[in-house]
């Protein structure tokens, strides 16, 4: 044992107070092309004497990565998975789980992305927590929606360009026949009231909005504590809104489920915004309204992704389009990072874990759910 080895503390692991209790070994799994965002420093890994490193390479195969993950895996109590490494993992055998018996908690940023690994319930009925930090990037992707509105309503890239070009106006800067200006009082319809339209509403708070949801599945009681109003119906939510913000997650019972009549209730003029994926929405109607001009569009998330090169979106006046960046920033995914041994953390202590996963989630994602059409909308 080195010098800086013997420094450490005996195997332990801390909760959120910082109270630490007896553990055993824990095993990190890296992928090189996001081992910057999955370092022990500043977290209680850090302070672990028998943190059993598992770096994949990318010059591995799947039989070599399994093999270092197997020699890692007897005795320990957790496995922390740096953020967006579901697809290199390998699935959770009989075999796998005999090696991993002590294995109280699996934790990572896996996106709800567990088909080709890991059964969920099964991991449940051993003991096992699962930990799914990826909606700790909520912040994030809500504060960008956030970005694009304020963006849009002012025109800011127009007057950025028009600036850059050697010009200048001493007219009224507008955009005369759509919603620009002040987001003050402007009517703002969230489709689903998930984690991530849930902030944008607490981030427009300030400015007064009138804002409303279609979410069936979301109580009256935390409607009215968020000062939001209900609206029955995805179309009426649209004729209604003069910004319509789409936080709806993909899942099986929500492809199109912003379909081309909610889209063409929308009042021409309208502002519409996409941070979640293009596969809840009826992309031909998106498109057709907003290159004619009758709504401005500001997109982050496309399908195919990248789109064509000659996709005449790109470069239309009424679309705003980003590379799918909205929660993408290394303060984020490191967030994804340290919120997952957090989560690991609390429940060697014995503590409940932020965003455990549920059979319920497996199942919505993966599109079984037995509660047929039960939270389509929730969610994102």
């Amino acid at each position: 044992m080195t010098t800086q080895e013997s420094d450490k503390v005996a195997p332990t692991t801390a909760n959120r107070d910082g109270v630490t209790t007896a553990g055993a070994p824990i095993v990190l799994v890296t992928e090189q092309r996001v081992a910057h965002l999955a370092g022990p420093e500043g977290t209680a890994l850090a302070e672990v004497a028998d943190l059993r490193r598992v770096d994949w390479r990318p010059e591995m195969d799947d039989t070599e990565r399994a093999a270092m993950l197997d020699a890692a895996l007897p005795g320990a109590a957790a496995l922390v998975v740096s953020p967006w490494t579901w697809a290199a993992l390998p699935r959770f055998t009989p075999e796998r789980w005999a090696k991993a018996a002590d294995l109280k908690v699996i934790a990572g940023t896996f996106d709800n992305r567990f088909s080709t690994w890991l059964n969920v319930g099964d991991a449940l009925q051993r003991g096992v927590t699962v930990v799914d930090t990826s909606r700790s990037m909520t912040p994030t992707v809500a504060e960008f929606a956030l970005a694009m509105t304020l963006t849009v309503l002012r025109e800011i890239p127009a007057a950025l360009e028009l600036v850059r070009q050697g010009g200048w106006t001493l007219e009224r800067w507008d955009q005369p026949g759509f919603v620009f200006g002040d987001l003050t009082g402007r009517r703002v319809g969230l489709a689903g009231f998930g984690s991530i339209n849930r902030r944008y509403a607490e981030l427009i708070a300030p400015f007064h909005c009138d804002v409303m949801t279609c979410d069936p599945y979301v109580a009256d009681a935390a409607l009215a504590e968020a000062g939001v109003r209900r609206v029955e119906s995805l179309p009426d939510l649209a004729r209604q809104s003069e910004i319509f913000v789409v936080g709806i997650p993909p899942t099986p019972a929500t492809q199109g489920i912003i379909s081309a009549e909610v889209i063409d209730a929308l009042p021409r003029g309208a502002m519409f915004i996409l941070v979640t994926r293009m596969a809840v929405v009826a992309q031909e109607a998106l498109w057709r309204r907003a290159e004619a001009g009758e709504i401005r569009a500001a997109i982050d998330v496309f399908a195919p992704e990248p789109p064509p090169p000659d996709a005449t979106f790109r470069t239309s006046p009424y679309v705003y389009p980003t590379p799918h960046i909205a929660g993408s920033t290394t303060y984020c995914h490191r967030r994804c990072f340290t919120t997952a041994v957090a989560d690991a953390m609390a429940v060697l202590a014995g503590q409940a874990p932020i965003y455990a996963t549920t059979v319920w989630d497996d199942m919505l994602y993966a599109g079984t759910p037995e509660r047929s059409g039960e939270d389509v909308v929730a969610g994102g």
